[in-house]
């Protein structure tokens, strides 16, 4: 199961997950397009339809989908470090939220077995009002161990209203 923590200054959202993959499997899955429609998602909460990585400082990375409420969703950004396979740092943007721009980073670390998985989403203390829409990460480190460790999609995971 994921832990999740907003730390005392409320300015990152902290979430971590083991993953029985090894780090190197764990990064493609957060990086390459195919795998990322594969996982990302589920019916009944939003479900990413598009995804786009160019994957180098300086590259933009942008994701399109469909919310419960069936209206389209963007969020998208620029890579700020890469270093495969253990760290990736993109800023963060997303239209639910407006224009403001926070930052998402993967940490991996090996952990025999598999990858400790830390997600740390920041700069959320400037915007108290967006911080609550970002709670939902534990939910997909769930899609993404349950992706890895058993090759569960999102056409495979059933509905969130059948959980």
């Amino acid at each position: 199961m994921a832990t999740s923590k907003v730390t005392p200054d409320a300015d990152e959202i902290v979430s971590e997950i083991h993953i029985a993959a090894p780090p190197e499997r764990v990064f493609q899955a957060l990086s390459d397009t195919a795998q990322v429609l594969r996982w990302w998602g589920q019916q009944g909460v939003y479900r990413c339809t598009k995804f786009h990585a160019d994957l180098r400082v300086g590259g933009e990375w942008r994701t399109e989908g469909i919310g419960q409420d069936g209206h389209r969703f963007v969020a998208a950004g620029e890579y700020l470090e890469v270093d495969r396979p253990r760290l990736l740092v993109y800023s963060w943007v997303a239209n639910w939220t407006g224009e403001v721009k926070t930052t998402v980073r993967w940490e991996l670390e090996p952990a025999n077995p598999g990858t400790l998985v830390r997600i740390r989403h920041s700069g959320l203390a400037a915007h108290p009002e967006v911080a609550q829409s970002y709670k939902g990460w534990p939910r997909m480190l769930g899609w993404l161990r349950d992706f890895l460790d058993r090759g569960e999609t999102v056409d495979d995971r059933k509905p969130a209203s059948a959980n």
